[in-house]
């Protein structure tokens, strides 16, 4: 984050700029799986014909999780108000639980989409053996972990952002009623 964007979000009275999830890994990993999705119909395809189809659905979800990490969906952009509500400026304790939050499901998102990739395409080493091409085949499974990866771990991204926000208007929530009820 600049130091203006600092500033311009730290500011009471100041509209708060959404923090941005993911700049430039989302792009990239975006582009890969599209890369890879163009070479499917081409003598370099690097994943058996039947999982075209689940490209497919993954370079479509991993698009819509990108522009829903980049959207400022799910921020805290009414800290302010929200604060104020609380009787307190002091705003450190949400963001670092949404950014674990954020980061642990888009782990395990990546892992779990890896090993899924992994198993439905372990056929492809198999095939490279019957081609004596083992390398070969064995390049395109780890393409197929890696797909998988991307898309698991942008995905999980989205889900631990929806989650986090969930948990902050409920906690929030919560700390109000608390405080009025005192």
């Amino acid at each position: 984050m600049s130091r203006m964007s600092e500033i311009h979000t730290l500011t009471p009275g100041l509209p708060a700029s959404p923090r941005r999830v993911g700049t430039w890994r989302a792009y990239f990993g975006l582009a890969a799986i599209t890369v890879i999705l163009v070479l499917q119909n081409t003598k370099q395809a690097m994943l058996p014909r039947t999982q075209t189809p689940v490209l497919w659905v993954a370079v479509a979800a991993v698009l819509v999780s990108v522009l829903v990490l980049r959207s400022g969906w799910g921020r805290d952009n009414q800290w302010a108000h929200a604060q104020g509500e609380l009787g307190t400026l002091a705003n450190n304790f949400y963001e670092p639980r949404r950014d674990a939050l954020i980061n642990g499901f888009g782990i395990g998102g990546g892992v779990l989409g890896a090993l899924w990739w992994g198993t439905a395409t372990w056929g492809v080493i198999l095939g490279g053996m019957r081609r004596e091409v083992m390398t070969r085949g064995l390049v395109d499974f780890e393409v197929a972990a890696l797909v998988g990866a991307i898309t698991g771990g942008v995905l999980g991204a989205v889900a631990g952002l929806a989650i986090g926000h969930w948990w902050e208007t409920r906690h929030r929530r919560r700390r109000v009623r608390r405080m009025s009820n005192v």
